[in-house]
């Protein structure tokens, strides 16, 4: 299948269900959300700050920055505290077992 755009991530196993890991690809950091058979990529900092993300501060759609308690959703990037603050998203597909990211 052709992906234009579509970088390979990792396979899907390398991802627990309902958690969410760093990975890198094309030299991008990157995190990836697993949440049964989707899985959501978004940037690594905080759209408030600039703060690195931690992956283990994602709880359901939402990721908490650890420094001012910013909320964003993963899915949408929406940051819940300030509407005109986005978390960066990037689209995903899932081919034979493994996760692709579409990078901008």
């Amino acid at each position: 299948m052709d992906k234009p755009g579509f970088k390979k991530s990792l396979s899907l196993q390398d991802i627990p269900d309902n958690q969410s890991v760093e990975t890198e690809v094309e030299n991008m950091a990157l995190m990836l959300h697993r949440r049964g058979d989707h899985v959501y990529a978004t940037g690594v900092y905080c759209p408030h700050a600039e703060v690195r993300l931690d992956p283990r501060n994602c709880t359901g759609d939402l990721i908490i920055c650890k420094a001012h308690g910013y909320k964003s959703n993963i899915k949408t990037g929406e940051c819940l505290n300030e509407p005109d603050l986005k978390l960066n998203t990037f689209p995903t597909m899932i081919e034979d077992g493994v996760v692709w990211v579409k990078l901008y």
